[in-house]
């Protein structure tokens, strides 16, 4: 039984041998092929025209490539060699995998467009889908997020394209701003020094470019105030954002600057005490007849 085994493997070999010497000189090409690609990569990523991130996703590209092409070709040297049966399974395989494959293919592609275009970089602070979070890795189907919280998000590469992405980078200078307002009566010139003041009082606000306060618009019952600040570390901005707030409501009352649009609370408030005034003044004379009888 032995012997009639190793009979059958001999004239298979003797058969297919032509479709085998076909393979290996297939797989030996495209591990050469391979072998030159991942050179070729480390050598652009030591000159630094790659970082490890697009590298280490070129690198699997290029694995996934070949492999893709090395199961095409062996398919099509032993399909013959299998006969039809090799055949069916080969196409009913293949549109499975095909239509599987299809969003994955899809994620890839869109990582490829990532890697080239280099909308953000790994360690970038980013604002997607209204939530601040870190790039920690960016892979060849979807990229790896962690917001301010800790959580871990994983984003196919697909849905990430479709969606507008603002990225504060890492030592980017930012801008902050600060919306007030203050009655007319109040002097700009001592609104200003008051957000000033609640500036100074950060040392990560750059000094250049220096804060500033701009005179931003006249309303109908206060004049509207912006308090321009800049920072370079974007991982602050959350809590920067209301600490600076909250300096600029107190600086605001130790100059006794009402924030709050008082000239169109009094005005209001003047309009209720007249029309109290009037309705007093047209019951009395009622209140001391009724009196007098």
């Amino acid at each position: 039984m032995f012997q009639t085994i190793l009979s059958d493997i001999s004239e298979w070999l003797s058969i297919n041998f032509l479709p085998i010497l076909y393979s290996l000189i297939i797989v030996i090409i495209l591990y050469f092929l391979y072998y030159v690609i991942r050179r070729q990569i480390l050598r652009l990523k030591r000159k630094e025209k790659f970082d490890q991130t697009t590298a280490k996703n070129l690198l699997s590209f290029t694995k996934i490539s070949i492999f893709f092409i090395a199961s095409i070709a062996l398919s099509i040297i032993f399909i013959e060699a299998f006969g039809v049966l090799a055949g069916i399974f080969t196409v009913a395989g293949g549109t499975i995998i095909g239509f599987a494959a299809m969003n994955t293919i899809g994620n890839i592609i869109a990582g490829l467009i990532v890697m080239v275009s280099r909308p953000f970089e790994v360690g970038d602070r980013v604002m997607y889908m209204d939530k601040l979070a870190d790039v920690i890795d960016i892979k060849l189907v979807y990229t790896v997020l962690k917001d301010i919280d800790g959580v871990i998000i994983s984003i196919p590469n697909q849905k990430l394209l479709k969606n507008e992405i603002q990225n504060y980078g890492k030592d980017r200078i930012l801008r902050r701003e600060v919306f007030m307002t203050a009655d007319y009566e109040v002097d700009p010139r001592m609104v200003e020094k008051a957000l000033l003041e609640a500036a100074e009082k950060f040392q990560n606000i750059l000094k250049y470019p220096a804060p500033r306060v701009d005179l931003y618009d006249f309303q109908d019952y206060a004049i509207k105030y912006r308090l321009l600040v800049y920072i370079n570390n974007s991982k602050i901005i959350p809590r920067f954002n209301h600490d600076l707030r909250k300096a600029v409501f107190f600086s605001c009352k130790e100059f006794k600057i009402d924030i709050s649009t008082p000239t169109l609370i009094m005005s209001l408030g003047e309009k209720e005490e007249k029309k109290i005034d009037e309705v007093m003044v047209e019951e009395t004379p009622d209140i001391k007849k009724t009196m007098e009888d």
